[in-house]
């Protein structure tokens, strides 16, 4: 059964702005180590970056706490198989609020052009 849906949508430019403007402060607040080395190994790696933004304002919207109650930017990790699917890693609170809630399904998808990029999160629970 689902439990929430979010999206988000992310203008790319935007958030190279931010980026150019706080640098390795900002990256090392909103992302883990993991997402840091896989987007600056990709070509566009701020687009990478801003999906992986959208991501996690999806999921707030999705667990319908918004980035509040505990629910930290980088307990949530957008990860990617090998074959490209993305998914999503959840620890702290994040868990803990899906653990206490029975939401056991976490889906994600991504996507991009030019200036925009979106995501969006499917929860389901368990029961």
């Amino acid at each position: 059964m689902i439990y929430g849906i979010g999206s988000d949508l992310v203008d790319i430019k935007r958030f190279e702005r931010v980026i150019d403007k706080w640098g390795r402060r900002f990256l090392d607040k909103i992302f883990t180590f993991r997402e840091i080395d896989f987007c600056f190994g990709r070509s566009r790696s701020t687009a990478h970056f801003a999906m992986r933004f959208a991501a996690k304002e999806a999921f707030s919207k999705a667990i319908g706490l918004g980035m509040r109650k505990g629910i930290r930017w980088r307990d949530i990790e957008i990860t990617q198989s090998s074959n490209g699917k993305p998914g999503l890693n959840i620890t702290g609170k994040s868990l803990e609020y899906c653990n206490t809630w029975g939401i056991g399904g976490r889906h994600v998808t991504l996507s991009d052009e030019t200036d925009y990029c979106i995501a969006v999160v499917v929860l389901e629970t368990n029961l």
